[in-house]
């Protein structure tokens, strides 16, 4: 079976429906600081504006309450969850009907994302997959250049990418592609 693909850090429509039609499996909306950061008023026209993708909302150390606002605003797919949460943060987002991606070895998540050390800096890291009931995505330092070894070597039920398919800063529909394909052949 192929691995699913998220484009992570999408800033708009045109480019999250280039990526879907692509063949992109999930979208990720950045609403952590960073330089893809969008509010969670663009994060809701999107997800409104294009029902038919799955968006991810790739959060960092957010409270309760910005999660639960986050939750009761934006009918996103799923929620990515990166660093530590003194909350349960699963829970919250299970019962929203939403899916739990996580970035540490939490099985109660639908989805294991095995990331480097700093999320979104596309640099690569010791690939490994772990040992695991769960989907095990993998993400950091992936481009269209080295995506295919990672799968056929680690065999990830999923791959993720946001700065290896970028062009100065800016999300590259050629190379989106180019990484779909290169994704999706190896399995």
């Amino acid at each position: 079976m192929e691995p699913d693909v998220k484009i992570c850090g999408v800033k708009d429509a045109l480019t999250a429906l280039e990526a879907h039609r692509a063949g992109a499996d999930y979208i990720g909306l950045v609403l952590a600081p960073s330089s893809r950061q969008i509010s969670l008023e663009q994060a809701r026209h999107l997800v409104m504006t294009l029902p038919a993708i799955r968006f991810v909302a790739v959060v960092r150390g957010m409270t309760r309450e910005a999660l639960q606002e986050l939750l009761q605003k934006v009918r996103v797919f799923a929620v990515q969850y990166h660093g530590e949460a003194d909350f349960d943060w699963v829970s919250m987002v299970h019962e929203a009907g939403r899916k739990a991606v996580a970035t540490t070895l939490d099985e109660r998540a639908d989805i294991i994302l095995m990331d480097g050390p700093e999320p979104g800096q596309g640099r690569t890291w010791d690939w490994h997959r772990p040992a695991s009931d769960k989907p095990v995505w993998i993400a950091g330092g992936l481009t269209p250049e080295n995506v295919g070894t990672v799968v056929r070597t680690l065999r990830p039920d999923g791959v993720d990418v946001s700065s290896g398919v970028e062009t100065d800063g800016v999300k590259d529909i050629e190379k989106i592609r180019q990484f779909i394909k290169e994704a999706k052949q190896w399995r």
